[in-house]
């Protein structure tokens, strides 16, 4: 059989003994190519790839025809709250949360307690995630208040790259003042990892949430107009400018904007290395839907209007947003409903069981097509965050993490059954079509058709600069 992506490799070694794994017959997805073909894994590699009439001995067989396998997915982007916060999630329930919505890693974010600002914090959460995580994770180290000289050590521990919180957020992080962020952007510039930057003007919505509080305006709208699309735009004006004077490499967090996507796309016509992702609310919800989901919208950025929606997906088809996130950022349902005002509900919602599906129902409805989707949350991902090819990719050598999936499989989103402790959903009874149905961690099976085995074996991902990852732990 011949190949068409480079990522697509094969080689004999399964006849030095029987493979671990076989999975026979499947649909095999890259971001250029369908190809029905079939593939072993050996010792948490993958280790063949073919016709099913040539395939090797296995321990165990998936038989997979008509179900599509795609490279492990990678959310850039969640909120396990572990440590300090594990009322509201931790790493056992939130990576066995992604293994039931199909996801192989999660990149960490830093805003837990004790923030993870120092080597020893760091050291804190790898502990944590050692003893509890079902799948594969990377860390981010946070850009704060005063640890411009925790740095280079955090980068030396293995983070895979830092958040800089430009607005408020969970745990109360203090944004850096803009001098402060110019030099710790230069200093990541020197260490060659990327800086992930939450990007709204705390300034303006704080000015903006005492307004609406004086004129009693508190609904669930009031979110929305506390954080219109200049509080995104001023603040990734205000990133990508510095960024481009300290010579950083930048990644835009969840963009919900035209005006923050427009600002993007000026950026890379430019020439600057600069990346971007959205989350499936900013691409399905709207302000229309304030009025009937109320709370559960709340999310920061707040989930925008009908003609934002319709740049990010734009902004999707022309590449200027590199990868898809969920924001996966679980709280107690007392918190979601405070049973006070808007501004004192948290902000958040679980996205680790939905986010593919979503984005595949998508793709059964046309709006992008599945080597676009295996683009935005597996290859790309891996490629920018330094973790390419051990992840995103299918090759001989990778790492075996595949995403199985059964287009056709519908079903409704009911918090009821999710994995994670936070069991409320803005897409609560939404109707999607495709699920994943077999989620494989360096070749071992961790969800089956919905069934998740919680055996703690992840491992931490660690970056390489300039070539491929590492893992550590």
């Amino acid at each position: 059989m011949r190949h068409t992506n480079k990522c697509l490799k094969t080689d004999f070694t399964w006849l030095l003994g029987a493979a671990d794994l076989l999975i026979k017959n499947g649909r095999l997805v890259t971001a250029s190519s369908v190809e029905r073909v079939s593939l072993a894994t050996k010792d948490g590699k993958i280790s063949w790839i073919g016709s099913a009439a040539s395939a090797p001995p296995a321990d165990r067989v998936v038989e997979a025809a008509g179900l599509y396998v795609l490279p492990g997915v990678i959310d850039v982007h969640v909120h396990l709250r572990d440590p300090g916060l594990t009322a509201k999630e931790d790493f056992g329930t939130g990576t066995a949360a992604a293994a039931a919505g199909g996801v192989t890693t999660v990149f960490d974010m830093p805003n837990n307690i004790p923030p993870t600002k120092s080597v020893d914090a760091l050291k804190v959460k790898i502990r944590a995630a050692e003893q509890k995580a079902v799948v594969d994770y990377a860390l981010y180290g946070l850009l704060t208040v005063g640890n411009l000289n925790d740095l280079r050590p955090l980068a030396g521990a293995g983070v895979i790259g830092f958040k800089c919180y430009m607005g408020e957020t969970t745990g109360n992080i203090a944004p850096p003042s803009d001098g402060e962020m110019l030099d710790q952007f230069k200093v990541l510039s020197e260490l060659g990892l990327r800086t992930a930057v939450h990007a709204e003007n705390d300034s303006i919505i704080q000015y903006r949430i005492a307004k609406l509080r004086r004129a009693g305006a508190t609904s669930p709208h009031a979110h929305f107009e506390s954080r219109p699309g200049v509080v995104e735009e001023e603040a990734v004006q205000r990133a990508l400018l510095y960024s481009r004077i300290s010579g950083n490499k930048l990644h835009l967090a969840h963009l919900s904007s035209a005006d923050g996507v427009n600002e993007v796309r000026l950026a890379k016509k430019a020439g600057q290395d600069v990346t971007a992702e959205t989350c499936p609310q900013y691409l399905l919800l709207d302000e229309s839907y304030y009025q009937k989901k109320g709370v559960l919208m709340k999310s920061n950025p707040s989930i925008k209007t009908r003609a934002d929606k319709a740049a990010l997906w734009k902004a999707i088809a022309d590449r200027t947003i590199d990868m898809i996130a969920s924001d996966h950022a679980p709280h107690t349902l007392q918190e979601k409903l405070s049973g006070r005002t808007i501004f004192d509900d948290a902000s958040g919602f679980p996205g680790l069981e939905t986010s593919l599906a979503l984005m595949l129902t998508c793709v059964n409805k046309e709006l992008l097509s599945l080597q676009n989707l295996v683009r935005l949350t597996s290859e790309n991902p891996a490629k920018v965050w330094g973790a390419f090819p051990m992840k995103g990719c299918v090759a001989v050598g990778s790492d075996a993490d595949l995403t199985v999936v059964d287009m056709k499989r519908a079903w409704k989103i009911d918090p009821d059954t999710f994995v994670s402790k936070a069991k409320y959903s803005p897409f609560e009874d939404y109707k999607a079509e495709g699920r994943a149905v077999y989620t494989v961690v360096r070749g071992l099976i961790v969800m089956e058709d919905g069934v998740v085995d919680k055996t703690p074996l992840g491992k931490m991902v660690v970056p390489e600069v300039g070539g491929a990852s590492k893992r550590g732990g």
